[in-house]
């Protein structure tokens, strides 16, 4: 009797229960949308399960899930479905419109090519002072054809120094003996095999003024052989290493790439062209990046003759009475045309000593994307040694809402961390192009 009892009673708490829960059910549907509800009433909500298996995979221990539950996931994650089918169309409509602009800019230097090899560079070939500086300035700005752009540097560049293939020859033999002396073992044959540098620890500016050299580059002394090769060796040696750091994205420069050793050659060959100069960090940036555009042969021409140039001599030469004019006359830029900046690295203790140097040694191509420094360069050599203060300060600019918040630690860090930086190529040449330097009058501020 008790036990029937019993059963009695828990049928009518099961029924209380069912009747709470339709009740609780009833209250909850006022909050659903008309195609919810039919399917609450119906009983077809279990067709709103996100997959298959997912009431298979709620763990036991849970009791299972009301139908108001699954509506409200399902109604997530439809909003889920909705915003990545957004995402997914707004990035292939900008694939889709990169994608046009990469084909218009293909096109662009296509027909580029045609003006340059059939109109300009004959031309300019046979008489230089005769060449439509107008149009190519107009057709620079677009970005030179990779199929003419050593060429381009080469003619831009010039060669007042006269190098020739022969004296690049000599100088490369004259290499070949220090990279054997800094490797080990000592190799017989050309530049081309490289073992790992012994790790050298000296201060390169010391090492390049201890020995006194004729400002001639080629007239050089038989006086003291031994410490010439000495001081030839050292610089291998630090040229070795900075290589291992050179476009290592690129790995064609490291060792066992395919232009590691045509690096070599090249800067090898200068530092015993130029001992007066010797190895200065940055070389081999410059050296990469004529080797990615012409032979090496023409890249050690346009290297020397680069570095030879009025505004980049002084500060290979670590020109203590040459570089302070370029920098103050950068700071003086700085504080003409953006003087809240020039006013907060005043405070910080930020100068152009801070980013100046390296940006001209390497002439961008340490601090900025490969292809953005590519451009760099042609506007450089085409449009003067001006262009390059026009590009710091706009890349002072680009940066501007970081610098001017910044410690003077910060800043220095955000110099050191360019290349990681996301630069967009479109509003940085924007922003060089709306900077207005005149020539004349930066030189009225070297002249200070």
């Amino acid at each position: 009797m008790s036990e029937n009892n019993n059963n009695h009673n828990n049928n009518n708490n099961s029924n209380n229960n069912s009747n709470n829960n339709i009740n609780n059910n009833s209250n909850n549907q006022c909050d659903l949308p008309e195609n919810y509800k039919e399917l609450v009433t119906t009983g077809k909500v279990e067709k709103l399960i996100l997959s298959p298996s997912s009431s298979l995979d709620r763990p036991k221990t849970l009791p299972p899930k009301s139908q108001e539950e699954v509506l409200k996931h399902q109604r997530e994650y439809e909003e889920i479905q909705k915003k990545a089918k957004k995402t997914l169309e707004r990035e292939a409509k900008e694939k889709e419109k990169l994608d046009a602009i990469r084909k218009e800019k293909e096109r662009s230097l296509i027909d580029a090519r045609k003006i340059w090899e059939e109109d300009i560079i004959p031309v300019w070939e046979k008489n230089s002072k005769k060449r439509d500086i107008k149009k190519i300035k107009e057709l620079s700005w677009r970005g030179l054809p990779p199929a003419v752009r050593g060429k381009i540097w080469r003619l831009c560049i010039g060669n007042d120094l006269r190098v020739t293939d022969e004296l690049f020859n000599i100088f490369l033999g004259h290499a070949n003996n220090a990279y054997n002396k800094t490797t080990s073992p000592p190799l017989k044959s050309s530049l081309s095999t490289s073992s790992k540098s012994p790790n050298i620890n000296i201060d390169l500016r010391q090492a390049n003024n201890s020995i006194h050299h004729s400002r001639s580059p080629i007239n050089i002394s038989t006086d003291g052989e031994d410490d010439v090769l000495d001081l030839e060796t050292t610089n291998m040696a630090l040229i070795l290493q900075d290589i291992q750091d050179t476009f290592p994205s690129l790995m064609i420069f490291q060792k066992g790439g395919p232009l590691h050793s045509d690096l070599i050659d090249v800067l090898g060959a200068y530092i015993c062209y130029r001992p007066d100069i010797g190895y200065v960090p940055g070389m081999t940036f410059l050296a990469a990046m004529f080797l990615l555009n012409m032979e090496k042969a023409d890249a050690f021409l346009s290297l020397s003759n680069h570095i030879n140039s009025v505004c980049f001599l002084p500060f290979f030469r670590q020109d203590q009475s040459g570089i302070p004019k370029y920098l103050a006359a950068m700071d003086s830029t700085v504080e003409a045309l953006t003087p809240p900046l020039h006013k907060h690295f005043k405070e910080i203790g930020i100068s152009a000593k801070n980013y100046l140097v390296d940006w001209i040694t390497t002439l961008f191509s340490k601090a900025l994307p490969l292809d953005i420094a590519t451009r760099i360069w042609d506007l450089v050599f085409i449009e003067g040694e001006i262009f390059i203060y026009r590009t710091a300060l706009s890349i002072l600019r680009y940066f501007i809402s970081d610098l001017i918040q910044a410690t003077y630690d910060e800043c220095i860090d955000l110099f050191n961390k360019l290349p990681q930086r996301k630069i967009s190529e479109d509003k940085l040449f924007e922003e060089i192009q709306s900077i207005v330097l005149d020539q004349k009058k930066f030189d009225k501020l070297l002249e200070k």
